[in-house]
């Protein structure tokens, strides 16, 4: 059992609601103790920040200061961070104090789509980067855009997708852990679980790549939808070692090391590009990996 408690998460009406008050802070992580029936916390989260105001709000009301004097006392044993900003996920991985972070990931906000969609979709993904480089871990929040994403009356891209391909899409992102759908009942819990049954032509998302916006086009998400490789390269794991190791992770040219097959062993074919849905020009990335990587 792991217990993830918010500090500002406020149930005081009976729903969930938000608040940087400290006493009220203070009084909701007793209530929330007690509920669980535990004396220690195992994620403390500085919760649902967006904005450089809401970060120094946190700091000025003494709600920082209460968690870190929660964790000295072992009450909180990590601390973690939930929000839909990159700007604000930066500034607040500058300080150290971060453990793991919580963030919305899904195609509707990575291009642009939903009042949570900050960030271009190459800032986004160079978060992503950012925290599998530095060994933080990402648990997804709305995956499904709130359910927009899983209805074609509601979905930006006029075409529904399935839960399956959500949580692929955002499996596949760099440092992501665990993808976290909201659940109503049992027989929720029952669908998602599917996931792990159903073939991998069901999470198939390459149809995104006819919805991709310009800034988005040119870049491997590693989706693996060039496979199969003639030469037997693992296209999508040789982009993310290069990505990786290009963004400051020290293990990544290890891992490119222990490859079966390198960059360098492209035979330039362009199967990989006439199939990636996100038009990327694989064999010349392939030359630019090999020559980074020598290798």
């Amino acid at each position: 059992m792991r217990y993830q408690v918010h500090f500002s998460a406020n149930y005081e009406t009976g729903q969930y609601g938000w608040t940087t008050e400290l006493e009220t802070v203070k009084k909701q992580i007793d209530w929330m103790l007690r509920s669980l029936q535990t004396d220690y916390i195992d994620y403390g989260f500085i919760h649902c920040l967006d904005t450089q105001s809401d970060w120094e709000d946190y700091q000025k009301n003494g709600i920082l200061e209460f968690l870190l004097e929660q964790k000295k006392q072992g009450v909180v044993r990590h601390i973690g961070l939930s929000t839909h900003t990159p700007a604000l996920a930066n500034m607040v991985l500058d300080t150290g104090l971060v453990d793991q972070m919580m963030f919305s990931i899904n195609p509707g906000y990575d291009y642009h789509h939903g009042d949570y969609a900050k960030g271009s979709a190459d800032e986004r993904m160079a978060l992503y980067r950012r925290y599998e480089t530095e060994g933080i871990g990402i648990s997804v929040m709305k995956p499904f855009s709130g359910g927009q994403l899983l209805d074609e009356k509601t979905s930006p891209f006029g075409k529904a997708l399935t839960m399956y391909q959500c949580i692929q899409y955002a499996l596949d992102k760099p440092g992501v852990l665990t993808v976290l759908p909201g659940i109503r009942n049992v027989e929720d819990v029952r669908q998602l679980l599917g996931f792990l049954e159903v073939s991998p032509e069901e999470r198939d998302y390459s149809v995104l790549g006819t919805f991709t916006p310009q800034d988005a086009l040119g870049s491997c998400v590693y989706c693996n939808h060039c496979q199969p490789c003639p030469a037997g390269l693992n296209i999508g794991l040789i982009n993310k070692y290069y990505d990786l190791s290009t963004a400051g992770d020290t293990m990544a040219a290890d891992h490119y090391a222990k490859l079966e097959k390198h960059a360098s062993d492209c035979v330039n074919c362009g199967h990989c590009s006439d199939r990636c849905p996100f038009q990327v020009n694989q064999p010349e990335k392939m030359k630019q990996v090999a020559s980074y990587f020598q290798k």
